[in-house]
């Protein structure tokens, strides 16, 4: 979430050829892919280490899922204005994956959902750059779960994050997760932390890689430039492409291993709880930043003094994002974010323990 305010921050403080604005934004990047890692490992976790507790589990996911999909459209809607409705958000990208995968961890084995995922991506890529739809409804179906690029793209989204790269993302996170989970289970922490570096290495070497080939092939000309950015470019994120992920994605896990270690020490346990909330109440921040820097900060920013003060603006943007979250904690106002869907579950009798879900889930499906 830090990284979403630095991003946004920088977005709508900084005149779009400022250097620093330019490089809080690239660092800011890291952002999404580290958002679905972080679902889609917790998902496959959890599966690892308590399926007896998964059918339930899923229930409490489908329906912040489809909170997120309806009124937590709707509200990220209206606290960003200048984007109105042509906006596809984030949360509706983890929404989708709320509904799906939670389904496929319990009837696809890992390998095959693996596969699933980079089949999907590579078929976005495809469509991305094959397909050049003219009319209307068409065109908005592209942009919404595939995205497009170059002289072909849409104007119906003023921003957009597709469904099917970002999901083929989560996806292959779930099988990760599965992994972590089988050492969490064993108690195997310093596993956990191989995995996730040696990942997060193969996948910086990947970039590394693609990205060097994409820099031989676009010295062709700019339609090869056009057909391999999607790929190559580690800034290609609306589509997102291979790099980015793999480069991105790479740094998430690092910061994922580290957060481990940092949870894991005792004297880190107070900073661990507070940060948490944060964590919990991602949705509320997530919001609520929106306002604070798409209307506040914008409508502000020519009458600001001192343009060198922005660390001090920051810290204070921070705040204002933060500190009504701390009181959306402490109030318990996460029982809101619902649709019904699990008292309709255990009305229906369709699980028998449902009511007894906690208040509370994991940190990044708050968001």
């Amino acid at each position: 979430m830090f990284f979403v305010l630095l991003s946004h921050f920088a977005f709508n403080y900084f005149p779009g050829d400022d250097a620093t604005g330019s490089l809080m934004t690239l660092v800011g990047m890291i952002a999404s892919p580290t958002f679905m890692l972080i679902n889609g490992t917790l998902l496959g976790m959890y599966y690892r280490t308590r399926p007896a507790d998964f059918e339930r589990f899923r229930t409490i996911v489908t329906d912040r899922g489809l909170f997120l999909l309806t009124i937590g459209h709707l509200l990220v809607l209206l606290s960003h204005a200048t984007y109105a409705v042509r906006f596809v958000s984030i949360t509706d990208a983890v929404g989708v994956c709320m509904l799906i995968s939670p389904w496929l961890i319990t009837t696809v084995p890992p390998g095959t959902r693996l596969l699933i995922g980079l089949g999907s991506y590579a078929v976005s890529v495809m469509v991305v750059l094959q397909w050049h739809p003219t009319a209307h409804y068409p065109m908005v179906f592209k942009e919404t779960f595939f995205g497009v690029v170059g002289q072909h793209g849409s104007s119906f989204y003023v921003y957009a994050f597709p469904i099917v790269p970002w999901y083929s993302l989560e996806l292959a996170a779930t099988v990760l997760g599965e992994r972590l989970g089988g050492y969490s289970s064993e108690g195997n922490v310093r596993a956990m932390h191989r995995l996730l570096l040696r990942t997060a290495a193969v996948g910086i070497v990947a970039a590394a890689s693609l990205n060097a080939a994409y820099h031989v092939i676009t010295w062709y000309g700019y339609e090869a430039a056009l057909a391999t950015h999607a790929v190559g470019s580690p800034f290609a994120k609306m589509p997102p492409s291979l790099v980015y992920f793999l480069f991105y994605g790479s740094l998430g896990l690092v910061l994922i291993s580290t957060s481990l270690r940092l949870a894991s020490q005792a004297r880190m346990a107070r900073v661990v709880r507070g940060l948490s909330i944060i964590g919990q109440t991602s949705f509320a921040v997530f919001v609520i930043q929106f306002f604070v820097y798409f209307t506040v900060l914008h409508a502000v920013r020519p009458f600001l003094p001192w343009a060198w003060a922005w660390p001090a603006y920051f810290v204070l943007s921070v705040v204002a994002c933060v500190a009504p979250a701390v009181f959306w904690h402490r109030a318990g106002y996460n029982r809101y974010l619902t649709v019904g869907y699990r008292r309709l579950a255990h009305d229906l009798g369709w699980q028998a323990s449902i009511g007894k879900h906690p208040t509370e889930l994991p940190a990044s499906f708050s968001h």
